[in-house]
């Protein structure tokens, strides 16, 4: 069953959106320009936190994208603060959160986003990028390129898998972060780009597994830190 909506980082390659296109009846191709950083200028995962049950948007998101969520009778919220050029005005809404934990670094998150999770757990990571940089597989077991991530969610007893950033693909940067390869609908979890080509690619495949998940290469390319890809 196709969902509705998938946004995506607008550079990603022709194919790699062809074969999204077989699981979303309609792509928005997710761009800004002049906002924030080049490299994260087109992820929604800047701009967009989604969980379970709730979407919020930055202010200065594309408008485009929230009138097609208003026209699929999709409820959002929207957040405080608009997304800037600073390393904290860019990372406010690049968090992860299960139905019982709110994750980010202490003191980047947007009051907005803290007021809808204000009866969560709020687990303190040493990386503002939190989205960028993590994913959920479950509300106790989690994928990260970041070792201090890592550290920090196994000290305080979660269930890490520590994937190399080598090789993961992003403009300007020499590499990217694993979170922004991602997005789940139901139970399948897509990457952006094919895990395989990297060495840590099988294992990283049989944690996914293991969590109950079915993994989706979307290209047969290195992987893409596109900022993630949202499903509604």
């Amino acid at each position: 069953m196709k969902c509705r909506l998938a946004v995506v980082d607008a550079r990603c390659d022709a194919d790699l959106l062809s074969r999204l296109g077989e699981y979303a009846e309609e792509l928005f191709l997710f761009r800004t320009q002049g906002v924030t950083y080049e490299s994260v200028s087109c992820h929604p995962d800047v701009f967009v936190y989604q969980d379970s049950t709730t979407t919020l948007l930055a202010p200065n998101v594309p408008q485009a994208l929230a009138e097609k969520l208003a026209s699929l009778a999709v409820p959002f919220h929207w957040g405080g603060s608009p997304v800037g050029e600073s390393l904290k005005d860019s990372s406010l809404y690049n968090c992860v959160s299960t139905d019982t934990c709110l994750f980010h670094r202490r003191g980047y998150t947007d009051e907005a986003l803290l007021a809808l999770n204000r009866g969560k757990r709020f687990v303190e990571l040493p990386q503002s990028y939190t989205r960028c940089s993590m994913f959920p597989l479950s509300d106790q077991a989690f994928i990260t390129s970041d070792a201090g991530i890592h550290k920090a969610l196994e000290r305080v007893g979660f269930s890490s898998f520590l994937f190399s950033p080598a090789e993961i693909r992003i403009p300007v940067h020499a590499y990217g972060f694993l979170g922004g390869t991602c997005g789940r609908w139901g139970d399948r979890l897509f990457f952006l780009g094919n895990p395989l080509r990297h060495k840590d690619g099988p294992a990283l495949l049989r944690f996914v597994e293991a969590a109950g998940l079915e993994p989706v290469s979307l290209s047969d390319d290195y992987l893409y830190d596109g900022g993630g890809v949202f499903f509604w």
